[in-house]
């Protein structure tokens, strides 16, 4: 039969078998109970919403609830709809987390690398710090996410700004990717990322070359991203763990420095577990300084250590949260909030309401732009 016999007689075309194919392919690795929105549909399938509401109820996700009142209303600009084994509670659950935290919009994703259960291993890995097993590039995160969210109700859908992460950035090929992407679902992705360059551990377990930012793969995704007005989401560690000598910072500046139409965020300011550096606050602000399409999220465990000082190993970087409130006032527009939460909602409402501590040591207006703002101005659809 010729393709367009195919066409006719299936009633779809290329875009959508591809979709089919792709969705198809990732549940039967990964076990994912979503469905697949209608071929040709940008709604979602008809009993969507009751399967949705019925998924949440029989896995009986138990949400705490969180300690403080909810005081401000904030969008999550840094949230993993599933986790390293590319598995989730769902957008029901999610939005159920959401509600009791005050969070009303969010910027979601899927994870991009995904942890293997070696053949070896008894047990399956939770994370992708579980055990020595490596780590790989998942495409099908983007399907996953996708077909999700399309599935949706409208009122679930239109909480959300879908970024695509599902691409190896060492591969000169990563920007032809995602143009892919762009094209299976147009109007759909709103921005790039969270893509990954050096991060700790997870750099040194995933399969292939360590990426570095400013790699001619990921140089193509931002000559990409600034011809589309889509921003782009980086983790990149400012220096390795277990030494206070910035290694990685040139590469952040050259790769801001290639493409000025490029909005970049910088995920966690550059940290992560076991990274310890002095003078973490005047690293940002001169950066903030000289690159006016740099943007900083300051999600994860960069707001306990650096912001509170909670250490697990009691370092102090010398900042306090006073020198951390300065740096924001005087960059009030360059700021986003995030819970950096993996798929997972239990625990959801107590990493949104954390960030009090910092909010209500800002002015009113500073708090209107880090908690919402900021991130609405560099989504493409506003």
């Amino acid at each position: 039969m010729s393709k367009r016999e195919m066409k006719g007689s299936a009633g779809f075309n290329r875009r959508d078998f591809l979709k089919m194919a792709a969705v198809a392919a990732a549940g039967a690795v990964t076990g994912f109970s979503g469905s697949m929105a209608c071929a040709g549909d940008s709604g979602s399938a008809a009993n969507a919403p009751e399967r949705n509401r019925a998924e949440a109820t029989d896995r009986k996700i138990k949400i705490q609830p969180p300690k403080e009142k909810i005081r401000y209303d904030i969008l999550d600009a840094h949230l993993h709809f599933t986790d390293f084994l590319e598995q989730t509670d769902g957008f029901p659950a999610l939005c159920a987390a959401m509600d009791m935290a005050g969070v009303s919009k969010a910027v979601i994703f899927g994870m991009g690398i995904a942890k293997q259960w070696d053949d070896t291993m008894a047990e399956p890995p939770s994370y992708y710090l579980s055990n020595d097993s490596r780590c790989y590039y998942y495409s099908a995160t983007d399907f996953l996410v996708a077909e999700e969210l399309l599935a949706q109700p409208q009122e679930i859908r239109q909480r959300f700004f879908p970024f695509c992460c599902g691409f190896n950035c060492n591969d000169r090929f990563a920007a032809d990717h995602v143009e892919q992407l762009l094209r299976l679902y147009p109007k759909f992705w709103q921005g790039i990322g969270e893509i990954m360059s050096r991060h700790d551990d997870l750099t040194a377990l995933t399969y292939g070359e360590a990426p570095h930012v400013d790699g001619p793969g990921f140089r193509g995704i931002y000559d990409l991203a600034a011809a589309k007005g889509l921003p782009v989401l980086v983790h990149h560690n400012v220096t390795a763990q277990n030494t206070e000598k910035v290694l990685y910072l040139d590469e952040l500046k050259r790769a801001l420095t290639y493409n000025r139409n490029c909005n970049i965020i910088w995920a966690h300011v550059g940290i992560s577990r076991r990274v310890e550096i002095k003078g973490l606050t005047q690293i940002a602000d001169a950066l903030l300084r000289e690159n006016k399409n740099l943007w900083v999220d300051i999600s994860w465990v960069v707001y306990d250590y650096y912001f509170l000082n909670q250490f697990p190993t009691h370092y102090f970087d010398g900042d306090s949260l006073d020198d951390w409130v300065a740096l924001i006032e005087r960059h009030p527009d360059r700021f986003l909030l995030g819970t950096d939460k993996v798929g997972h909602w239990s625990t959801y409402p107590a990493e949104a309401v954390k960030y009090y501590t910092l909010l209500d040591k800002l002015r009113p207006t500073t708090v209107d732009k880090i908690c919402r703002e900021n991130a609405l101005a560099l989504i493409k659809t506003y």
